[in-house]
């Protein structure tokens, strides 16, 4: 199922989704995570896995927080959102794993 941005790409590699999550924190943006075991198109709430990253840590500390979140969620979809505290509201949303 296509779901957000960069769905019809191969699945990113742990590298990628670093480099990924150091631009949302370069761009001022807050990171978050969310899964959903089986999302729907006309769904887009998903469940929040603990709170928004409001003190922009670094890419090791989001990396840890996703193994964490598949580890305890392990047939959902992973999906790094990025939070514009300006704009009030999510500027870039895609999945960064998926179950095997």
């Amino acid at each position: 199922m296509p779901s957000e941005t960069f769905s019809y790409l191969p699945a990113l590699t742990d590298a990628e989704v670093r480099a990924q999550v150091s631009h949302l924190t370069e761009r001022g943006l807050i990171p978050a995570l969310e899964h959903a075991a089986d999302p729907d198109p006309r769904d887009s709430y998903w469940h929040l896995w603990k709170l928004p990253f409001v003190d922009r840590p670094s890419a090791d500390a989001v990396m840890v927080e996703i193994d964490q979140c598949a580890a305890a969620n392990p047939r959902d979809l992973i999906k790094l959102v990025g939070y514009d505290s300006v704009r009030q509201g999510q500027v870039v949303s895609f999945v960064v794993r998926r179950p095997e």
